[in-house]
């Protein structure tokens, strides 16, 4: 898996393959990959916004909404729903849409990209995800900056060209802090929690140790630093 769509993004098709394969580009990060065509809703351009809907991106790590057919869909957060012009009727892909979770929980806003990272401290690792069921290390930061509405790449070495180098010396909760191979190349990236602590996804979501010369856990370095950034 290369990365992973969550309930509601929007993709264009770019490509029409064998069976129920099609190759889309998500419009939220331009990232492209193959997928089955049946997890999907079409639509065509002109029909992508009904008139007065407004959209919503799921704050709260998962929440529980029920479809008229009696299934129960969890959306995990950044997923994206749409209120009608009613004003009460929530939709997913063409379907009526109740929350079973109060909204005022499943819409609070984060405070800032830091506090969205924490909650997903214990979140199984999954190479490609972007959900509390798992995801890596670019995943992780990408949806916490995209719950706080900005706009981040999805790969750690994409993120590395984004905000302003900090020195050592100068960093502050929040700022991102990428890590390297033995051959230089970005390969991982996490989030200051304080000066001494990174949120970061390697196993699961966890905290460890932040030192001048990379990661430690258990009084051994697991990653490298590179470079930290700040982005506004």
């Amino acid at each position: 898996m290369c990365t992973e769509a969550l309930a509601g993004e929007v993709a264009v098709v770019q490509e029409i393959g064998t069976k129920d394969w099609i190759r889309i580009q998500l419009v939220g990060d331009d990232y492209e990959g193959w997928t089955d065509r049946k997890q999907w809703f079409f639509f065509h351009a002109g029909a992508a916004k009904h008139i007065g809907a407004k959209y919503f991106r799921v704050q709260s790590p998962v929440s529980p909404w029920l479809r008229p057919d009696g299934a129960v869909l969890q959306l995990p957060a950044g997923s994206i729903v749409s209120l009608g012009d009613d004003h009460s009727t929530w939709s997913l892909a063409g379907n009526d849409l109740s929350p079973l979770f109060p909204l005022d929980d499943v819409f609070q806003a984060h405070q800032s990209p830091l506090d969205a990272a924490q909650a997903f401290i214990g979140s199984p690792y999954r190479w490609g995800g972007r959900s509390v069921w798992g995801m890596d290390c670019s995943g992780l930061i990408q949806l916490a900056y995209v719950l706080c509405g900005k706009k981040l790449p999805r790969d750690a070495s994409q993120q590395a060209l984004k905000g302003g180098l900090i020195h050592w010396v100068n960093r502050s909760p929040g700022d991102l802090v990428f890590f390297k191979n033995v051959s230089g190349g970005i390969t991982h990236v996490g989030i200051l929690k304080t000066l001494d602590t990174i949120i970061h996804a390697a196993g699961e979501v966890r905290l460890d140790a932040m030192k001048e010369d990379g990661i430690w856990r258990d009084q051994t370095k697991t990653h490298s630093i590179s470079c930290i950034r700040r982005i506004d």
